[in-house]
């Protein structure tokens, strides 16, 4: 997000060349794969340019160079692929732009020349919360932290827990409270950490895992801040030998049912609050006023939403309708061929939260855009 905002903030006074590379190892696992996608896009960036209406020619110059570099870059050993589900590249020679992003989600691959980067598939990869992992048993811990897709593990935490015994006698219940309070010592020290950690990563949902009569007892001591953030269930998952990408597959499921009962609740709200005087508002026409008034708290799309629109270059008004004039300054309208990354820019511009609603149809009666509102 914090990418998109610095991008779309640079105002920049030329075209700029967004180029986005689906890198999903399902479909581009070869470099010969990459290669072919990459000159694939790199041949309709060419024919953009040429076909682009109103050109100087200093500026048909200028892309032409843009995509040359666009080109040495993507096919040389410079461009960070590795690790990467997608990559996005904006660049404009002229005025100094050239940024790489890279993605955790993959996404559809694509190639824009227009007056502003297009961010739309940057935002819709990067809304996918941050989350934070911990699974705990009697003597380990292990700590993962990232995207729900691209979970790391952070930390693992071994402490010397003392096992059961089964001699008898009156040193046993002794000995098992020892045990007990170690095992505790240990959980406590695991929840330190996980304060530090939720604390420096700001992970917008946490997720438990472990034994069953372990979990409860562990949540138990974690701070308020972060039982705000707790997810419903418990991954039953070996802490010991479970691999990374094991977990990432356990977490999907906890992802799924939370990004839904999310949907759920901005959608219940949108419902609520819809018509005369409500803090919602529903269809471009209604939206797009609301974004110019400055009143979004929340964007909702749906995923497939687009439509054309106007802005205005000096002030930045949204308007829905026929070219001409901005009528709040008589400047010259621009034509944007999308709605939606003009809504996105105007969304970040006054720092609502950008949602893609994925899970639920209630956005179709509003033609795939909605808004909540802070008044």
């Amino acid at each position: 997000m914090l990418a998109a905002k610095r991008l779309l903030e640079r105002r920049p006074s030329h075209r700029v060349i967004s180029i986005y590379l689906n890198l999903d190892p399902e479909q581009f696992a070869t470099p010969q794969a990459r290669a072919s996608q990459v000159r694939s896009l790199i041949d309709q960036a060419s024919r953009q340019l040429e076909r682009e209406p109103g050109l100087q020619h200093d500026e048909k110059v200028a892309l032409r160079q843009d995509v040359e570099r666009l080109d040495r870059y993507l096919s040389s050993g410079e461009a960070p692929y590795q690790g990467a589900r997608s990559l996005a590249v904006f660049c404009s020679g002229r005025d100094g732009l050239f940024e790489t992003v890279q993605l955790t989600r993959p996404v559809q691959a694509s190639v824009t020349i227009e007056r502003l980067p297009y961010v739309a598939p940057l935002i819709e990869a990067v809304t996918r919360r941050r989350w934070c992992v911990v699974l705990v048993s009697r003597r380990t811990a292990r700590l993962f932290s990232g995207p729900a897709d691209g979970l790391r593990e952070d930390r693992r935490i071994e402490d010397d827990v003392h096992g059961q015994h089964d001699q008898g006698g009156w040193s046993q219940p002794r000995y098992a409270r020892s045990v007990e309070k170690e095992v505790d010592d240990h959980l406590r020290r695991v929840a330190e950490t996980v304060r530090r950690m939720w604390r420096r990563e700001r992970c917008d949902r946490v997720a438990l895992g472990g034994p069953r009569e372990l979990v409860p007892r562990f949540e138990a001591m974690l701070p308020d801040e972060i039982h705000a953030c707790l997810v419903p269930g418990r991954l039953e998952v070996d802490v010991a030998t479970t691999s990374d990408a094991q977990i990432r597959l356990a977490v999907a499921d906890l992802v799924e049912d939370d990004d839904r009962r999310r949907e759920r609740a901005a959608l219940d709200r949108l419902a609520a609050g819809v018509g005369a005087g409500g803090r919602a508002a529903g269809g471009p026409d209604q939206t797009v006023a609301a974004l110019n008034e400055r009143r979004v708290e929340a964007l909702l799309l749906a995923p497939g939403f687009d439509a054309a629109a106007h802005q205005c270059p000096v002030c930045g008004l949204l308007l829905l309708g026929s070219d001409g004039n901005c009528p709040a300054d008589g400047t010259q309208l621009e034509q944007r061929q999308h709605l939606r990354e003009a809504a996105i820019e105007a969304a970040l511009g006054q720092d609502a939260e950008v949602m893609v609603v994925r899970h639920h149809p209630d956005l179709g009666p509003f033609e795939g855009i909605a808004a909540l509102l802070r008044f």
